[in-house]
């Protein structure tokens, strides 16, 4: 199991010569799982940041997708990997920019994918993907039931 790697010492002694210790080294290998994702809700001409973390034996791989094309380090995205953290970074943020990213993580015994979202501002949902109200709607609302109960 995944938590049974580690160091192990083997000991071997009699009474006849000096304890022999050798040590040995166990890994366990297995697929990757996305264990955390972070979507973000940048304004327009601003710096996008979308974050994924998989673990995975060995290290996964992994590739960001937008709609069915892969994206790779050019003009304006920069993708970042450190172990089985990575950051899809968008310097300037466009409109077209907007919508549903694949963070993809792999390594030789399995793939898994996750969805990261790149959020206008104000459009209802904060950086975890949770629906929220906007504070404008829920001052709306405080001001009604201000008028109603005559506050």
């Amino acid at each position: 199991m995944r938590n049974q790697a580690g160091r192990y010492e083997c000991k071997a002694s009699n009474d006849v010569a000096t304890p022999d210790v050798k040590y040995v080294n166990v890994v366990v290998n297995y697929p990757p799982s996305i264990r955390k994702t972070l979507s973000s809700e940048p304004p327009v001409g601003r710096l996008g940041t979308l974050q994924c973390e998989a673990a995975a034996v060995p290290t996964p791989e992994f590739e960001w997708f937008r709609d069915d094309k892969r994206l790779s380090n050019t003009q304006g995205i920069n993708i970042q990997i450190l172990g089985g953290n990575t950051i899809l970074m968008i310097a300037n943020v466009t409109e077209e920019d907007y919508g549903n990213y694949t963070c993809v993580a792999s390594n030789r015994l399995g793939t898994q994918s996750a969805s990261v979202f790149l959020y206008r501002p104000g459009t209802g949902r904060d950086i975890n993907g949770s629906t929220c109200a906007s504070l404008s709607l829920w001052l709306l609302m405080a001001s009604f039931a201000c008028l109603f109960f005559k506050c």
